[in-house]
């Protein structure tokens, strides 16, 4: 079973639904089995403060992974990692490329999921 957490503020409208669908597709495509993962759409500032906490840099990234590859104690699912995506970024690339925002951010998900599967 593939477990997806998504959280996102309200002011960030996207279809969850359709992203968890995409990213158990992909994720069955590469063949992988039991795993759990979270996805969160955060704004430029959180992203900045990310970057500045975990990566010692001062930029707004399109996207993060956080890779976790750990299996809990008792079994289980495997526990894949976080994934953070910068949704005003989402946004501009949506219109850069005349795509949907949905579009938009199942590209830098789709990117943090290659990231998280490299471990």
């Amino acid at each position: 079973m593939i477990e997806i957490g998504i959280s996102s503020r309200f002011s960030y409208p996207f279809d969850k639904k359709l992203l968890r669908r995409r990213v158990k597709k992909f994720l069955q495509e590469k063949g992988v089995g039991e795993v759990e993962l979270s996805i969160a759409m955060v704004g430029e500032r959180k992203m900045r403060q990310l970057n500045q906490d975990f990566r010692n840099k001062n930029i707004v990234s399109d996207v993060l992974a956080f890779p976790q590859n750990e299996r809990p104690i008792e079994g289980g699912a495997l526990l894949l990692g976080d994934i953070v995506v910068c949704y005003p970024r989402a946004q501009k690339e949506a219109i850069a490329l005349q795509e949907t925002i949905d579009e938009a951010i199942w590209d830098f998900v789709e990117h943090g999921l290659g990231r998280l599967l490299e471990g």
